[in-house]
């Protein structure tokens, strides 16, 4: 592999990172101890360099008994002109000092006790590849949707890539 596709694939994880970050909630998908898929939406307290994914949860969550049976998880993000869905794995961590660190006005919001709680739960979620779509989105692609409408051609609406993690 040259340097050039090095650059190019962590320019590609960067972009990801990036959509991520620019929407707080995402929809997270476990599997139910029965094997149906369940979306809920998170907040996203963190998307760090490596691309793990940070929510707090309490203890006695649904999600934390269906990640101790199935660990697969989807997270997926749906911006105003761009969506992310990354496959992955999740981990429910007890860290008080990473809890703290995560810790915010909002996060205070949804749980009474702190992040020194002994109920709260961290998920960490490890990528394995991501899906995004990004569109320039408002006139210009209402412009290449008309444009493609008229002349039978194909619209011009953004760039989906599919990356490694």
């Amino acid at each position: 592999m040259n340097d050039s596709t090095r650059t190019s694939e962590a320019e590609l994880r960067e972009k990801v990172r990036e959509l991520m970050n620019d929407t707080r909630i995402a929809m997270l998908t476990s599997v139910d101890t029965d094997g149906t898929l369940v979306s809920r939406p998170m907040g996203t307290q963190e998307v760090v360099e490596d691309g793990d994914v940070w929510f707090i949860t309490t203890a006695d969550s649904d999600i934390v008994d269906e990640l101790a049976v199935d660990s697969q998880v989807n997270v997926a993000y749906s911006g105003k002109s761009s969506w992310v869905s990354v496959s992955g794995t999740a981990t429910v961590v007890r860290d008080v000092a990473k809890q703290k660190e995560l810790w915010s006005t909002f996060t205070s919001a949804w749980f009474d006790g702190g992040a020194d709680d002994p109920a709260v739960r961290l998920i960490r979620v490890t990528p394995h590849t991501a899906q995004y779509w990004d569109s320039p989105g408002g006139v210009r692609t209402m412009l290449s949707m008309l444009t493609s409408a008229a002349t039978k051609g194909t619209p011009k609406t953004g760039e989906s890539r599919t990356v490694d993690m």
